[in-house]
Protein backbone atom coordinates (compact mmCIF):
# COMPACT_ATOMS: atom_id res chain seq x y z
CA UNK A 1 0.00 0.00 0.00
CA UNK A 2 1.38 3.38 -0.90
CA UNK A 3 0.55 6.40 1.21
CA UNK A 4 1.63 9.98 0.85
CA UNK A 5 4.69 10.87 2.93
CA UNK A 6 2.78 13.66 4.67
CA UNK A 7 0.07 11.21 5.72
CA UNK A 8 2.65 8.76 7.05
CA UNK A 9 4.36 11.54 9.06
CA UNK A 10 1.04 12.60 10.56
CA UNK A 11 0.04 9.05 11.50
CA UNK A 12 3.14 8.37 13.55
CA UNK A 13 5.63 5.51 13.39
CA UNK A 14 3.51 2.65 14.77
CA UNK A 15 0.47 3.21 12.60
CA UNK A 16 2.51 4.14 9.52
CA UNK A 17 4.54 0.93 9.86
CA UNK A 18 1.38 -1.15 10.02
CA UNK A 19 -0.06 0.53 6.95
CA UNK A 20 3.02 0.17 4.76
CA UNK A 21 3.55 -3.51 5.53
CA UNK A 22 3.20 -5.28 2.21
CA UNK A 23 0.03 -7.32 1.91
CA UNK A 24 0.03 -10.13 -0.64
CA UNK A 25 -3.69 -10.80 -0.52
CA UNK A 26 -5.57 -8.36 -2.81
CA UNK A 27 -8.56 -8.40 -0.44
CA UNK A 28 -6.36 -7.26 2.46
CA UNK A 29 -4.98 -4.44 0.30
CA UNK A 30 -8.53 -3.36 -0.55
CA UNK A 31 -9.59 -3.16 3.09
CA UNK A 32 -6.32 -1.45 3.99
CA UNK A 33 -7.08 1.17 1.33
CA UNK A 34 -10.49 1.78 2.96
CA UNK A 35 -8.77 2.51 6.28
CA UNK A 36 -6.20 4.79 4.64
CA UNK A 37 -8.95 6.71 2.83
CA UNK A 38 -10.87 7.13 6.09
CA UNK A 39 -7.70 8.43 7.77
CA UNK A 40 -7.11 10.89 4.93
CA UNK A 41 -10.71 12.07 5.19
CA UNK A 42 -10.45 12.47 8.98
CA UNK A 43 -7.26 14.52 8.64
CA UNK A 44 -8.71 16.82 5.97
CA UNK A 45 -8.59 20.53 6.61
CA UNK A 46 -10.98 21.31 3.75
CA UNK A 47 -13.83 23.69 4.55
CA UNK A 48 -16.02 22.50 1.68
CA UNK A 49 -19.31 20.90 2.70
CA UNK A 50 -18.88 17.47 1.08
CA UNK A 51 -15.30 17.00 2.37
CA UNK A 52 -16.40 18.09 5.85
CA UNK A 53 -19.17 15.48 5.79
CA UNK A 54 -16.66 12.82 4.73
CA UNK A 55 -14.37 13.91 7.56
CA UNK A 56 -17.17 13.74 10.10
CA UNK A 57 -18.35 10.35 8.85
CA UNK A 58 -14.79 8.96 9.05
CA UNK A 59 -14.40 10.44 12.54
CA UNK A 60 -17.60 8.76 13.72
CA UNK A 61 -16.52 5.50 12.06
CA UNK A 62 -13.23 5.38 13.96
CA UNK A 63 -14.75 6.40 17.28
CA UNK A 64 -17.91 4.31 16.96
CA UNK A 65 -16.01 1.02 16.95
CA UNK A 66 -18.91 -0.57 15.06
CA UNK A 67 -18.97 -4.09 13.73
CA UNK A 68 -18.35 -2.63 10.26
CA UNK A 69 -15.20 -0.88 11.50
CA UNK A 70 -13.96 -4.06 13.16
CA UNK A 71 -14.71 -6.18 10.09
CA UNK A 72 -12.79 -3.80 7.82
CA UNK A 73 -9.81 -3.73 10.18
CA UNK A 74 -9.67 -7.51 10.58
CA UNK A 75 -10.09 -7.95 6.81
CA UNK A 76 -7.07 -5.67 6.36
CA UNK A 77 -5.16 -7.82 8.87
CA UNK A 78 -5.10 -4.92 11.35
CA UNK A 79 -6.20 -4.92 14.98
CA UNK A 80 -9.22 -2.59 15.34
CA UNK A 81 -8.27 -1.65 18.91
CA UNK A 82 -4.81 -0.61 17.74
CA UNK A 83 -6.21 1.47 14.86
CA UNK A 84 -8.83 3.10 17.08
CA UNK A 85 -6.27 3.74 19.84
CA UNK A 86 -3.90 5.44 17.40
CA UNK A 87 -6.79 7.51 16.06
CA UNK A 88 -7.73 8.64 19.56
CA UNK A 89 -4.08 9.51 20.17
CA UNK A 90 -4.13 11.72 17.04
CA UNK A 91 -7.18 13.52 18.46
CA UNK A 92 -5.41 14.08 21.78
CA UNK A 93 -2.33 15.33 19.90
CA UNK A 94 -4.63 17.74 18.02
CA UNK A 95 -3.71 16.26 14.66
CA UNK A 96 -7.42 15.79 14.06
CA UNK A 97 -9.49 18.89 14.70
CA UNK A 98 -12.67 20.39 13.31
CA UNK A 99 -12.25 24.06 12.48
CA UNK A 100 -15.05 26.60 12.84
CA UNK A 101 -16.35 26.21 9.28
CA UNK A 102 -16.27 22.42 9.45
CA UNK A 103 -18.20 22.51 12.73
CA UNK A 104 -20.74 24.82 11.13
CA UNK A 105 -21.29 22.39 8.23
CA UNK A 106 -21.76 19.54 10.72
CA UNK A 107 -24.30 21.59 12.68
CA UNK A 108 -26.10 22.43 9.43
CA UNK A 109 -26.27 18.74 8.49
CA UNK A 110 -27.72 17.77 11.88
CA UNK A 111 -30.29 20.57 11.74
CA UNK A 112 -31.28 19.56 8.23
CA UNK A 113 -31.87 15.97 9.41
CA UNK A 114 -34.10 17.35 12.17
CA UNK A 115 -35.92 19.48 9.61
CA UNK A 116 -36.58 16.46 7.37
CA UNK A 117 -37.95 14.50 10.34
CA UNK A 118 -40.06 17.34 11.79
CA UNK A 119 -43.69 16.39 12.24
CA UNK A 120 -45.33 19.82 12.14
CA UNK A 121 -45.12 23.12 10.28
CA UNK A 122 -44.25 24.95 13.50
CA UNK A 123 -41.40 22.60 14.25
CA UNK A 124 -40.07 22.97 10.69
CA UNK A 125 -40.21 26.75 10.95
CA UNK A 126 -38.20 26.74 14.20
CA UNK A 127 -35.59 24.46 12.66
CA UNK A 128 -35.51 26.52 9.44
CA UNK A 129 -34.74 29.60 11.58
CA UNK A 130 -31.90 27.69 13.28
CA UNK A 131 -30.57 26.66 9.86
CA UNK A 132 -30.63 30.31 8.76
CA UNK A 133 -28.71 31.30 11.91
CA UNK A 134 -26.13 28.59 11.20
CA UNK A 135 -25.76 29.78 7.60
CA UNK A 136 -25.25 33.36 8.81
CA UNK A 137 -22.52 32.21 11.22
CA UNK A 138 -20.69 30.57 8.35
CA UNK A 139 -20.79 33.77 6.31
CA UNK A 140 -19.21 35.85 9.07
Amino acid sequence: MTCSPSLLRTLGIKLANELIKPKTDPEQRLFQAIIVQALEDALSGSVFKKETYWKHDAHKWFLGNTQDFQDVCWSADLDPEFIRGEYIKMIKDRKIIFNRLQQSWINYRELYKLYRNASSKEERKKIRDLIAQENNKRLM
